[in-house]
This record gives structure tokens, C-alpha cells and sequence, in this order.
């Protein structure tokens, strides 16, 4: 019996100081430290200006496909078979240019998009490590993904924007 009561308190014990000395978790809304950074409202520019160059782009391209059709149209009763077919494929042509002028600026954006953005997501991850090693949490947690948040749980956000300067 006296076995038995010793095994017990033996594997209860780590327990019961785990318990006692429960672990510091922290929460963090890294989505809003995110959008209150100035580095991320200068990147947003820079990618609101390079859409709006390529959306003027393609508006050119589409002006002269639409006037290309239109003069197509005042002609074709004058031209021949062959000068129609032709016709067509030029503005064939030019819908499948704009088309591909299109995708190409799309993964352009997204390029400069991961660009701007890894380097402002590297510097939050690089101050919630900060925050967590000098306050002594065991955990920080995004707070976009809880579902739920007990008394242990500290919102460190204003930590977090503190250590980066906004």
C-alpha cells in the first residue's frame, strides 16, 4: 500500500507544480499592429500606384481595341474576304495581348505585394518574440485565431505596438 501511495504522489507531483506555475500565455492582434504601421500604409501606396499604372495600360489597350472595331465595322462592307479574315485576327490579336497584359500585371502585383509586405511581417514577428522573451510568456497567440481566451490569457498588443515605435 505504502508502494502504491508513493508511485501516486511520484506522478501527481510534476502535475501539481505544473499547475501551481502556470505557464504565461499572451495574445496579440497582429492584424491590427499590422495596419496601424506606416510602413504598411507606404507600401499600400506604392501598390495602389503600380495598379493604377497597369489599369491605365489596359484602359489604352482596350480604347484601341474598341476603336479598331469600330473602324472594322464602318469598313467591312468594302473589304474583301481575305482583308476581313484578317482584320479579325488582328483583333483577335489584340484581345489576347490585353488578356495576357492582364495576368502579367496581376502576378506583377502579388510579386510586389509579398515584396513590401514579408519584410513589415518579419519586423512584428521579430517584436512579439521580444515582447515574449522579456516578459516571460511561454506562448504568444494570434488573437484572429482563438476562440476562446481564459483569465491566463494577457492581450500583449499594446506591448508589441510599444516595441515597434507606434
Amino acid at each position: 500500500m505504502k508502494k502504491l501511495l508513493l508511485s501516486l504522489a511520484l506522478v501527481l507531483s510534476p502535475l501539481m507544480l505544473t499547475a501551481q506555475n502556470a505557464q504565461k500565455i499572451g495574445i496579440v492582434d497582429t492584424q491590427t499592429i499590422f495596419t496601424s504601421m506606416p510602413e504598411t500604409k507606404a507600401a499600400q501606396s506604392q501598390l495602389d500606384e503600380l495598379a493604377g499604372k497597369y489599369e491605365n495600360e489596359v484602359a489604352t489597350m482596350e480604347s484601341e481595341l474598341k476603336k479598331q472595331y469600330e473602324d472594322y465595322e464602318k469598313e467591312a462592307a468594302n473589304l474583301t474576304e481575305a482583308m476581313k479574315v484578317r482584320k479579325q485576327q488582328d483583333l483577335e490579336e489584340l484581345q489576347r495581348r490585353i488578356l495576357t497584359h492582364r495576368q502579367v500585371a496581376a502576378q506583377d502585383l502579388q510579386k510586389k505585394q509579398m515584396e513590401l509586405l514579408a519584410p513589415i511581417q518579419t519586423k512584428i514577428h521579430e517584436a512579439i518574440n521580444k515582447v515574449g522573451s522579456e516578459n516571460g510568456f511561454a506562448y504568444i497567440l494570434d488573437a484572429s485565431q482563438l476562440l476562446y481566451v481564459g483569465s491566463n490569457g494577457q492581450d500583449v498588443t499594446a506591448l508589441v505596438r510599444s516595441k515597434l515605435g507606434i
